[in-house]
């Protein structure tokens, strides 16, 4: 199913992260955190742990961002996300089997619960004038529009996307109100790499040119 919008061109790309008090040049550094820690599996490690580190140092790197820019630490329904007081929204980290890719949906890793799905729900109401003034003046966060910054990691193959899904069905996303394009197919091989070694930096910075 086709998202409402697709946000694909830089120059679109820098446009709506802006209006989102984001960059993707701090996303971007999310990705490469998260690709670090997967690479850390080691073979005696449970299977699963390869994902998992990459969600526990992906969110921390996301946090790490938007903490600074006074987003909040939120656990509502159980759901790590990062809320913004300002605008409403929440972001969570979600490992995906694909990612920018126009003819497919991102699915996650793992199905997703009843709270995810109530949370994507209620995170509608951002989309209609009538809500905004009273969700906004409450702070709700259990209202807030729920995105979700999808990492796809496979070898050299690593895409990412922050989209906002319009709900979840079955355990997965069912639709898209918008994805936005953080790293496209073939993009991860032209940008600068890190030493995986090293530890996570706190104020992680990454000046991204990407192909014309």
């Amino acid at each position: 199913m086709a998202a409402d919008r697709i946000v694909a061109q830089d120059y679109e790309i820098a446009s709506r992260l802006d209006q989102l008090g984001l960059s993707a040049g701090e996303l971007i550094s999310v990705v490469h955190q998260a690709v670090a820690a997967k690479a850390n599996f080691v073979l005696n490690q449970p299977l699963n742990a390869a994902g998992q580190l990459s969600y526990i140092y992906g969110t921390g790197a996301l946090r790490d961002i938007l903490r600074a820019k006074g987003w909040l630490i939120d656990r509502t329904g159980n759901i790590e996300a990062t809320f913004d007081p300002k605008t409403g929204i929440k972001i969570v980290f979600q490992n995906a089997d694909s990612a920018c890719d126009d003819s497919r949906d991102p699915k996650a890793i793992s199905d997703k619960g009843p709270a995810a799905s109530k949370a994507v729900d209620l995170g509608q109401r951002n989309l209609f004038a009538e809500y905004e003034a009273e969700d906004q003046a409450k702070h709700k966060k259990e209202n807030a529009a729920l995105w979700y910054f999808f990492v796809y990691i496979n070898g050299d193959d690593v895409r990412a996307e922050l989209s906002f899904p319009k709900h979840i069905e079955d355990g997965q996303f069912k639709g898209f109100n918008e994805r936005i394009y953080i790293v496209k197919p073939g993009e991860w091989a032209m940008m600068p790499k890190v030493d995986d070694n090293e530890p996570p930096a706190q104020d992680f910075e990454i000046n991204i040119t990407r192909k014309s």
